[in-house]
């Protein structure tokens, strides 16, 4: 499938030289944007190539537009294009599996190009080739030079081409930028941008995504929302001066920084950029400093808001200034608050910002081309800000040549197959049969910048996905032992759960069978178990909740897939071992952990109960070894097993454990299952009210969540011998203080 390029941004048209213009002055041209279009008689028929998360608003917005129709979806993934179409198109919406054919066909006006970087100049070449006006998400390019090459084909061929750069609409900047075009606070001076946010791909450690491929591509994957808004106000940029903080090894050779100090010299004065991404406290702010005051555009807030002067004395002047910019911030606060209701129950279009910035670059896109006018964020524009990366890549002394990184095994006998090897759970798996003198082969959705143990060449790393039968059958048809870490992916439905999770399940054990392995060890998780009754001894052969239909939708599925598996054993004689984790932690994985309660931030847990009673953790080498026990002796065929460690602390001790290793004020907040379950029918009667078909809060979930039952695993230490971790002091090294360094 067409994967999306990430979250996109816009920005102001260009001039024709040096491709980025400053914010024009009080009086000059204002954008026009959603003008025009809706008096056309006939639609604007729009294409959309990729159908990827980013592409849902898009069509979204689209939809909403009467001037224009989602005419054409093209993606390789069939299915992805189908679903979009169905959900935001109408019956003449056509679905392509080939740009090319979408062409030939004649099936769209204008193309919004939602693909990774990498493919943007081949297929916008084509499209501008095909004379079709097209919208690109950010960055432009790859490079500069292709950027150029794309805009100068624009230019030749006539054809609109824009890109995405939607921060530069984003409401709260266009606050500012108002302030400055109509002189309320004087001449404009300086630019001030902090851009603090976390990135959570870096902190799932999904390194396949484009942006760690480089160091320099964290630049052009989301420098370029800063930048924008500084070159939008600023104008071009003269001079660069960067520093790029010290890299870690995200990978074997592969260097990745987190935190970019940039000082630019622009046509309208100077601008300074402090971008860090990775970070726990998400803070984006652009404070334009001006003669006679300073405008503040809090974009995660969706906020503007100004410090000005009085008339009076110093002291009076500080309390007057400081009470209306609190009056300021509160209104903007409230106003939100207030579209989010409003929104939630559907009375109003939804109105956070990112949305709004959306909504604003995609309309300004399509007014342009009714108007005859060029676009706010131009090609000439998108090539600069390209270009403005790689100058401050160069400055801070990046290498932007290709790395020189260690070759994959990709071909190779093996007699231990891990699917889904490459995460949390599977990187401990992989070194315990490599300790043990196995060879493994792995097979995972993403073969880009893994851990240093699947460059070992004992590994064989095969690329596929758990849900497509012939890529699992690839990998198991020459093992002798399989282990199924693969949970299959979400969905938004029930239905699209279970086909993922219990259909994935069913297509590897069908494998297994088909090809004769001697042992199938299905890692399972916890969630399948009921564990809301305080007097409950849980052990490994009473099997999942009896009354899972009555669970949330992952935990049902979870129990779904380990009936299963049983079932095959005694019909079919499926070789199979179930293990089922409970609370997981350890090197990789994540130390705010769901078995806790639910994060709204990340330094408040609100707990599924008061946090009180010991909770069933375990370390992830332990769960590791248990796998591999499993996988070795005959006694463990037929039988689950649950897995929680010997040392047993409560969620308060943990987090304040982990709260001293991390130097963080964590904090964790118990709180009642019933008033939680309360929260939740309101939460379910505001969505409802909103039109939204979503199922009551399960009571037995929530319930089971809290984990009050002793989970007892004295059957699989008794049968395979395994010995979990038991003393606090090394389960706090193990498990807890690994996250001391951010984790």
């Amino acid at each position: 499938m067409y994967a999306e390029s990430g979250v996109g941004n816009t920005a102001m048209r260009g001039c024709e030289n040096s491709g980025i213009r400053k914010m024009p002055p009080a009086g000059g041209r204002r954008g026009h944007r959603g003008r025009g279009r809706e008096h056309m008689a006939v639609k604007r028929r729009v294409g959309l190539i990729g159908a990827g998360f980013i592409s849902h608003i898009h069509a979204e917005i689209i939809a909403r537009m009467e001037g224009a129709r989602l005419a054409a979806v093209i993606d390789p993934a069939r299915g992805a294009a189908e679903r979009l179409a169905r959900q935001w198109g109408d019956s003449d919406t056509r679905v392509f599996e080939r740009l090319e054919e979408a062409i030939e066909a004649g099936a769209m006006d204008a193309a919004h190009v939602l693909v990774p970087p990498l493919m943007h100049e081949k297929i916008a070449t084509a499209l501008l080739d095909a004379g079709i006006p097209t919208l690109l998400e950010k960055p432009m390019t790859v490079d500069s030079a292709s950027g150029n090459t794309l805009a100068e084909l624009a230019e030749t061929k006539g054809v609109t081409l824009a890109v995405n750069q939607n921060f530069i609409h984003h409401p709260a900047f266009l606050g500012v930028k108002k302030l400055i075009r109509e002189g309320a606070l004087g001449g404009l001076r300086t630019i001030s941008c902090q851009y603090n946010v976390p990135l959570r791909q870096l902190a799932g450690r999904q390194f396949g995504h484009w942006m760690f491929h480089h160091p320099a591509n964290i630049l052009l994957e989301q420098a370029v929302h800063p930048l924008s808004q500084i070159c939008n106000l600023m104008g071009d940029a003269a001079r660069v001066k960067a520093m790029a903080s010290k890299p870690e090894e995200i990978s074997p050779k592969v260097p990745f920084h987190r935190h970019w100090a940039v000082s630019l010299e622009c046509d309208g004065g100077l601008a300074q950029l402090n971008f860090a991404v990775g970070q726990s406290y998400p803070f984006w702010q652009v404070a334009a400093v001006c003669d006679d005051g300073v405008a503040v555009a809090d974009i995660l807030a969706n906020r503007t808001y100004t410090f000005r002067r009085t008339k009076w004395l110093e002291f009076y002047d500080a309390f007057l200034s400081g009470r209306a910019t609190a009056r300021e911030i509160a209104f903007e606060s409230w106003r939100n608050a207030a579209n989010y209701v409003l929104s939630t129950v559907r009375l109003k279009p939804r109105s956070d910002g990112f949305t709004l910035s959306m909504n604003n670059s995609i309309r300004d896109f399509h007014a342009a081309l009714d108007e005859k006018r060029p676009p706010e964020s131009d090609a000439r524009f998108g090539a600069a800000l390209v270009g403005l990366c790689e100058r401050i890549a160069d400055d801070a002394g990046i290498d932007r040549a290709p790395l020189k990184t260690p070759k994959l095994k990709t071909r190779g006998k093996y007699d231990v197959a891990i699917i889904g090897g490459t995460g949390f759970i599977g990187v401990h798996t992989v070194r315990r049969f490599l300790d043990a003198g196995h060879r493994v082969g792995v097979m995972a959705r993403n073969t880009t910048n893994l851990a240093p143990v699947f460059y070992d060449r004992r590994v064989t790393v095969i690329r596929g996905d758990v849900t497509r039968r012939e890529d699992v059958e690839k990998l198991v048809k020459n093992a002798r032992i399989v282990v199924n870490l693969a949970h299959g992916g979400g969905g938004a439905d029930w239905e699209a759960i279970r086909r993922a999770l219990v259909g994935s399940a069913e297509t590897v054990a069908e494998c297994c069978l088909e090809h004769g392995v001697e042992r199938l060890v299905h890692v399972g998780s916890s969630a399948a178990l009921y564990l809301g009754d305080k007097d409950a001894v849980i052990r490994g052969a009473d099997g999942v909740d009896p009354e899972y239909e009555k669970r949330a939708d992952y935990a049902r599925a979870k129990a779904e897939a380990d009936n299963l598996m049983l079932r095959l054993h005694h019909e079919r004689g499926l070789p199979v071992c179930l293990l089922r984790p409970a609370i997981v932690t350890g090197e990789g994985g994540l130390a705010l952990h769901s078995g806790l309660g639910f994060y709204n931030n990340e330094q408040y847990c609100n707990g599924w109960d008061r946090g009180d009673h010991p909770l069933p953790f375990v370390l992830v080498e332990d769960v590791a070894e248990a796998i591999y026990l499993a996988s070795q002796k005959d006694i463990a065929i037929g039988r689950s097993y649950n897995l929680a460690g010997d040392y047993r602390p409560d969620a308060r001790t943990y987090f304040g454990d982990l709260a001293y290793a991390m130097g963080r004020p964590l904090r964790f907040c118990g709180q009642s299952p019933a008033m939680l379950q309360a929260m939740e029918i309101g939460k379910w009667i505001v969505k409802r009210i909103g039109g939204r078909d979503v199922p009551f809060p399960s009571w037995r979930d929530l319930k089971s969540r809290g984990m009050v039952a002793h989970i007892d695993c004295s059957d699989i230490k008794e049968d395979l011998g395994w010995q979990p971790v038991g003393e606090r002091d090394r389960f706090l090294r193990r498990g807890v203080e690994v996250y001391g360094d951010g984790g």
